[in-house]
C-alpha cells in the first residue's frame, strides 16, 4: 500500500513537468515569458525562461509572441522554475514550408528568408528597408550574371 501511494505521488510530480499554454506577456529584456497553463484552471506561471540554441560568444535570440502556444517544462520542485522549450505547429498555425532541406524564417509583416541546401539558393524578400553594411571590405561577385533593377541606381 506504501508503494502504491509512493508511485502516485511520483505519477502526479511527473504530470506537473511537461505542460502546454498559452504565452500571457514577454519581457524581452530577460528572455522570459508567462504562459496561462493549459490544465490549471487558468494559472499563470512565473516568469519562465525561453531556452535559446546560442547564448555565449554565437548568441541566437527569437522571444515568443502574446498568444503564442507553447510547450514548458518545470523542474521537479515545484512551478517556480520552468523554461519555455519551443511552439508546436498546429491546424491553426501549419508549417510554413514542408521540405527538410529548407531554413525557413517568417515575419508578421510577410517578409521572409529561406535557403535551400539541396539547391543552394537564397531568397530574401523584405517589405521595408534592407541596409547592409561592413566596416571592412564588400565583395558582391556572381559566377554568372549580376542584374540591378531599381527606379534610380547611384554610383560613387
Amino acid at each position: 500500500m506504501e508503494l502504491e501511494k509512493r508511485i502516485e505521488a511520483l505519477e502526479r510530480k511527473l504530470n506537473q513537468v511537461v505542460r502546454q499554454g498559452i504565452v500571457c506577456s514577454v519581457q524581452p529584456e530577460k528572455g522570459t515569458v508567462t504562459v496561462k497553463l493549459d490544465d490549471s484552471d487558468g494559472l499563470v506561471s512565473k516568469p519562465l525562461q525561453v531556452l535559446f540554441k546560442r547564448t555565449v560568444d554565437n548568441a541566437d535570440y527569437d522571444m515568443p509572441d502574446v498568444g503564442e502556444q507553447v510547450v514548458c517544462i518545470f523542474l521537479p520542485n515545484g512551478m517556480e522554475h520552468g523554461f519555455v522549450i519551443g511552439s508546436p505547429y498546429s491546424s491553426v498555425d501549419s508549417v510554413p514550408v514542408a521540405d527538410r532541406d529548407i531554413k525557413h524564417y517568417r515575419f508578421a509583416d510577410g517578409s521572409y528568408l529561406e535557403y535551400n541546401r539541396r539547391t543552394h539558393h537564397l531568397d530574401i524578400n523584405i517589405s521595408g528597408t534592407l541596409d547592409m553594411f561592413a566596416s571592412g571590405e564588400m565583395v558582391i561577385e556572381s559566377g554568372t550574371h549580376l542584374q540591378l533593377v531599381a527606379p534610380r541606381i547611384d554610383e560613387n
